[in-house]
């Protein structure tokens, strides 16, 4: 005798398989996305551009990176001294928030010991950042003395002349919103000064080369469209901490607010080119997502 058929028990089976295949899905969804929570948040990849210039004598290498907020790559940051050693720039740029506000002394010891490494793989020129003020007026009021000592140049509304591989270069840093100095001080004398900054880097025929922590006047505000400088180099705004995949856009970066226009890449404008790198940490307690810390290669080369 055959077995009755029984839909009720039919039934049950489905809705079984249902569920094992839903589940399935649901911890391969999560493998993934731990997986690459992990690698967003560990890796380093390399972001490469190049940038042509009637300026410049021979080809030149940069590799900088921005926003390590005292983070380590592998014991004493071995990893990312590997990765910028196996690029052989010429320079190395520090743009700023290298030092997480909150630093304790032995973190800020560790920074300092990467940037001496990191100087006896090529000249270290080091912009301040945000974090770096907030860290000098919680804790040691000494760190550029120290990030010195380390040696590194300190660029911090300044500049040096020097030359790279034949090329005349101005090499300036500077924090906060190039050009607009009562954003970030209220201090008139700190304004004058700024102001004369600006004016006297950018009068020369040199190779102008800028390391501008905060990115907002060249890309969302289009000074790279009014100001005389070749290249800036800038970053905090973490790549949007999390990055919509196919989009190529962040989600989120400080004073800008959500899906932000830019985030990363290359940006030619009539009057200067920015360079935009995602950084290597995460934003206020955020982990990265879809953005793996990245230090960024840009070649300069004859046009």
């Amino acid at each position: 005798m055959k077995p009755r058929f029984s839909p009720a028990a039919e039934l049950k089976k489905t809705i079984k398989k249902r569920i094992t295949i839903i589940c399935f899905i649901a911890v391969l969804l999560l493998a993934l996305a731990a997986a690459e929570l992990l690698y967003s948040n560990l890796a380093v990849a390399v972001s490469r551009y190049t940038m042509e210039s009637s300026k410049t004598a021979a080809p030149f290498r940069i590799v900088f990176i921005s926003d390590l907020h005292s983070r380590e790559f592998g014991k004493n940051n071995g990893r990312l001294l590997e990765k910028i050693a196996a690029e052989e720039p010429d320079i190395i740029a520090l743009v700023g928030d290298i030092f997480d506000e909150n630093a304790d002394e032995e973190t800020i010891e560790k920074t300092c010991d990467f940037i001496g490494e990191a100087a006896k793989i090529a000249p270290v020129y080091f912009c301040m950042g945000n974090h770096e003020y907030d860290l000098m007026a919680k804790r040691d009021r000494s760190l550029k003395e120290r990030i010195a000592e380390a040696g590194a140049v300190v660029l911090d509304a300044s500049y040096v002349d020097i030359e790279i591989n034949g090329t005349p270069v101005r090499l300036g840093g500077y924090e906060g919103y190039y050009r607009t100095p009562h954003m970030t001080s209220s201090n008139a004398d700190r304004q004058a000064a700024d102001m004369l900054f600006f004016e006297d880097f950018e009068n020369t025929e040199r190779f102008k080369l800028l390391l501008n922590h905060i990115s907002t006047n060249w890309l969302d505000w289009d000074y790279r469209d009014r100001c005389p400088v070749d290249l800036v180099l800038s970053g905090h705004y973490h790549g949007g901490v999390v990055r919509i995949p196919l989009l190529n856009r962040g989600l989120f970066a400080p004073y800008v607010g959500w899906f932000p226009p830019y985030t990363k890449g290359i940006f030619v404008g009539e009057k200067a080119t920015c360079i935009l790198s995602t950084g290597m940490a995460g934003a206020k307690g955020y982990p990265r997502f879809f953005n793996p810390p990245e230090i960024v290669v840009v070649d300069v080369c004859p046009a």
